[in-house]
């Protein structure tokens, strides 16, 4: 049996509680228990149409990735895309809190493409773009493994973005399926 604890005062919050309210304890069948499957080594670039810049505009993104040196021999490398638009988008804010969707499609032809659902929390540290993107595999190969992905870039050239635009952005990190 796995137990989920939520701690905390904004768990505590959340339901009206105060800070100093007791542990809430949920218990998840043992059926969903899972370990780890994959651990992938990550490499995205991100292009921005029109570049951004220090006004706000509407822009399409497309998001290339690629994923390698993977811990499951049978899906040592894939690779994934996405792509959208964002309104209001600077170099300063195009990168926000959201949601989203990728498939993860494996080398190996014979495993079904995972889709990873998620939540996604920015940061800046250091001039540095940390973005985390927490949520599962919903469909295909490791479902339904608990999922995450971390990339870490620099953040956008301030003096680009005053002049001629910045139209990508690189980052690298890793996506661990199976937490």
């Amino acid at each position: 049996m796995t137990m989920r604890i939520t701690r905390g005062a904004a768990a505590a919050t959340a339901i009206g509680l105060a800070a100093t309210a007791p542990v809430l304890v949920e218990m998840a069948p043992a059926a969903h228990a899972v370990g780890l499957d994959q651990v992938c080594t990550l490499s995205e670039v991100v292009t921005y149409s029109p570049p951004l810049t220090t006004s706000p505009q509407t822009v399409t993104f497309t998001v290339s990735g690629q994923l390698f040196n993977c811990t499951s021999s049978s899906a040592p490398t894939g690779y994934y895309a996405e792509s959208g638009t964002a309104s209001g988008a600077t170099c300063t804010s195009v990168l926000s809190a959201g949601s989203g969707t990728r498939v993860f499609h494996w080398n190996n032809s014979a495993l079904a493409p995972s889709t990873f659902s998620y939540n996604r929390v920015v940061s800046r540290v250091n001039g540095n773009i940390v973005v985390t993107a927490l949520g599962a595999i919903t469909s295909g190969t490791f479902t339904p493994d608990p999922t995450k992905s971390v990339g870490t870039g620099l953040e956008p050239d301030l003096t680009a973005c005053g002049t001629t635009g910045v139209s990508q952005l690189t980052d690298v990190g890793t996506v661990t399926i199976g937490l």
